[in-house]
């Protein structure tokens, strides 16, 4: 099993993530891990003492460098199906406050060619065209956001 640098005061079944939007892009996390290239959202696991809106801003800021607050809760998704306990994940919609991109923290220092991350912004528009974990994040922010976005032009 992997070594996390906090994993004595995590909570390994809550992850609280992030939608950061900016000039009508996104944050995301590029990935490239056994293989596959993929995309997720900044944010990771909850600590002890830590409310779900603690933990999305202080994730955030740590693997991106990007400071942001809470605008407010977009979602809550249970998983049942993945161990036998449940694993909950709480999605937010952040305000940018400043920042660029850049990876630091935990990822920063176990990035490899293999394993590899890279924090970055995407056009919401392109969001569709990407494999972006998880599926119900995605359709969630193509629904709300997109959509919002485009209308407000």
């Amino acid at each position: 099993m992997d070594f996390r640098e906090d994993q004595e005061i995590r909570i390994n079944n809550i992850q609280c993530r992030g939608f950061v939007v900016k000039d009508n892009k996104i944050l995301v996390m590029y990935r490239k891990k056994n293989g596959e290239e993929y995309y997720v959202f900044p944010g990771g696991h909850m600590r002890q003492g830590e409310q779900p809106e603690d933990t999305v801003i202080r994730e955030i800021e740590e693997e991106t460098t990007v400071k942001c607050t809470i605008q407010r809760k977009a979602y809550k998704l249970i998983d049942y199906a993945k161990t036998n306990k449940p694993q909950t994940e709480y999605y937010y919609i952040c305000n940018y406050i400043s920042g660029t991109p850049r990876l630091s923290g935990e990822e920063s220092r176990r990035s490899t060619e293999e394993n590899y991350y890279q924090p970055m912004w995407i056009e919401l528009t392109q969001l569709s065209n990407l494999l972006v974990y998880t599926a119900q994040a995605k359709e969630w922010i193509i629904s709300n956001l997109v959509t919002d976005e485009l209308n407000n032009k």
